[in-house]
């Protein structure tokens, strides 16, 4: 018989606690996951968790990610196609089309 392989990821955040009489004490949060069959969206998540329990903001998080997608490590190519599966558009292709229109009046 043969046993699956299960991958699990634990993750241990330890955050010291405040010496103000009114702060928060120290705190340990774990998260234990079966990562076997995540997708990346489910990473992704999972992550996003692991950012809120750090003290992210859900702002920050978003900038983070939208950091990792679009940056000039990237292909354009690469970038574009995202881009456009999510209905965005690069600040290249709207001075492309800026330029486009003013040279056409």
């Amino acid at each position: 018989m043969i046993t699956p392989v299960r991958t699990r990821l634990s993750i241990t955040l330890k955050q010291p606690g405040s010496d103000f009489i009114d702060g928060v004490g120290a705190a340990t949060t774990t998260i234990h996951c079966d990562v076997s069959d995540c997708s990346v969206h489910a990473y992704f998540k999972l992550f996003e968790q692991i950012l809120y329990c750090a003290g992210f903001c859900q702002e920050v998080i978003m900038m983070g990610g939208a950091q990792l997608a679009f940056n000039e490590m990237r292909s354009v190519e690469m970038m574009r196609k995202v881009a456009t599966t999510y209905d965005l558009k690069l600040l290249e292709d709207l001075i492309e089309s800026s330029d486009d229109t003013d040279s056409a009046a």
